[in-house]
């Protein structure tokens, strides 16, 4: 796996357990991924890596004009050791069984319906009781207005592992996208303004947005006031 594969989690892993700062979180991203583009950042890092690469940096920052400095060095050392306590955390396989632990809590609770139950856990995968619903207020994919239900996505946009029951079940966290666009809006690479404007991450490639034809113009077909709280939300918390 490419550096890149790991930004989206690597980032709420940063802001969610790492005590970090959105700004300090995207200098650390900014910054590994320069060092990216000369060794491999993976799974496969070790602290002896890290050491390595240090030193190869020490010595190579006086011939180029970007990260230079002595204090680049510093900068690099934090960055990488803090991908490297996220690799050693598994913070993916945890997360899913965080959710996997919420279902069971939710499947138990002796304060919600059978049927509660099987709604709020399908809506996990976008099924059941709330895809209906985001097809009946959409009625299409909320940004391309494309009328084939069968192909999109229901998508939260304050993620389900955050929610509680009642935001997990509300039609307004929610939007039917065409899988690429759920995709893109899961991992933090597209949000959408409280306008309902497409707003893009500055790790989305221009290459890559013009593969996607993604366009500046794109936004949402509607904005309820009701979204704007969920819209904030993954601004804030989930836009790479």
């Amino acid at each position: 796996m490419r550096f890149d594969d790991y930004i989206s989690d690597f980032y709420q892993y940063m802001v969610t357990e790492g005590g970090l700062a959105v700004k300090t979180s995207h200098d650390y991203i900014s910054r590994l991924r320069f060092l990216a583009t000369q060794y491999e950042l993976n799974d496969n890092l070790t602290e002896s890596v890290v050491k390595e690469i240090l030193n190869t940096e020490k010595e190579k920052r006086q011939y180029r004009d970007v990260y230079n400095s002595r204090k680049s060095i510093s900068d690099f050392s934090a960055g990488l050791y803090k991908f490297l306590d996220f690799i050693k955390s598994d913070y993916h396989k945890r997360i899913e069984d965080s959710i996997i632990s919420e279902i069971v809590k939710i499947e138990k609770s002796q304060s919600l319906k059978d049927t509660e139950k099987k709604a709020i856990v399908l809506s996990r995968i976008g099924q059941g009781t709330f895809r209906k619903e985001l097809i009946n207020y959409w009625g299409c994919c909320s940004v391309s207005g494309i009328t084939s239900t069968w192909i999109l996505i229901a998508s939260h946009i304050k993620p389900w592992r955050v929610s509680n029951n009642n935001e997990r079940l509300d039609v307004y966290n929610g939007l039917l996208l065409l899988p690429n666009l759920d995709k893109l809006f899961d991992k933090g690479y597209i949000s959408f303004n409280t306008n309902g404007q497409v707003i893009y991450s500055k790790y989305l490639s221009m290459d890559d947005k013009k593969t996607l034809h993604l366009t500046d113009d794109l936004k949402l077909s509607k904005v309820n006031p009701n979204h704007i709280p969920y819209l904030k939300y993954h601004n804030n918390f989930c836009l790479l």
